[in-house]
């Protein structure tokens, strides 16, 4: 029982919320308000100390520490888990200060948020989606930041997880013999995602729908690119022996 007692009374004492006086605020300076707001930040009440720095904006939007007020609101979401809220904040900082030097850095964490939101390939991947165009966005605007070579790296998870996603619906049409539609999926993987895992794998179920539509021309065709690109890959074995066995 002491032990229960003692552990609620350090949650009392740690990373509580705790009512803001808004209207003590509206007397304060930029520069007092921040120094609340760090306070906040130390002693790890970050959705407090993010609430205080999103004030600070609202009080003093000309400040000279109204920018970096925003930036730790959104860092200080992300730290409490708010990831919603961190994004909204990121989001404002780009668009209403879009020449700011950290605006690389915004763009790197609205992408890294939704890095981690990434759903596995059979789930709806908008996180992918928007995490891809926010790390894109960072590497054509701001190629020299320190951010680019990690968004680079997550860039490619990200492509190779599209492509997977593209290759699932793809063997789900292919499996209720709406070939058609597989081949489009499968041919899309192909031009769009051809640096991907997904790409021969692609090609061997090209291989496998003309063939199961008789255009034999066509299968072969793909076969020849698919052992030209991805030989001695289990992909290339196995379209080889459809190709050997309907000769």
């Amino acid at each position: 029982m002491k032990r229960v007692f003692a552990i609620l009374c350090v949650a009392l004492l740690f990373g509580c919320s705790k009512e803001i006086d808004y209207e003590a605020l509206e007397k304060e300076s930029a520069e007092e308000i921040f120094e609340k707001g760090k306070a906040e930040i130390d002693a790890q009440n970050y959705e407090d100390a993010a609430k205080i720095f999103e004030e600070l904006g609202k009080l003093h939007p000309y400040s000279k520490l109204a920018a970096d007020a925003e930036l730790l609101a959104g860092d200080c979401y992300y730290k409490k888990g708010k990831y919603d809220e961190a994004i909204s904040s990121y989001e404002i900082f780009v668009k209403t200060r879009p020449t700011h030097a950290k605006v690389p850095y915004a763009l790197y964490m609205i992408g890294l948020i939704n890095y981690d939101r990434m759903a596995i390939v059979g789930r709806d991947q908008d996180a992918t989606v928007t995490a891809l165009s926010y790390f894109e966005e960072l590497c054509v605007r701001f190629p020299e930041s320190e951010y680019v070579k990690d968004a680079k790296k997550r860039i490619a998870v990200l492509r190779d997880q599209q492509a997977g996603k593209e290759i699932y619906v793809a063997r789900y049409y292919q499996r209720h013999r709406n070939y058609a539609a597989a081949i489009g999926r499968l041919n899309a993987i192909i031009e769009n995602y051809a640096d991907t895992a997904h790409a021969p794998e692609a090609m061997l179920r090209l291989v496998e729908c003309y063939t199961a539509m008789a255009y034999d021309h066509e299968a072969r065709n793909v076969n020849k690119i698919l052992q030209r690109e991805h030989k001695g890959t289990k992909w290339a074995s196995y379209a080889n022996e459809i190709i050997r066995t309907n000769k």
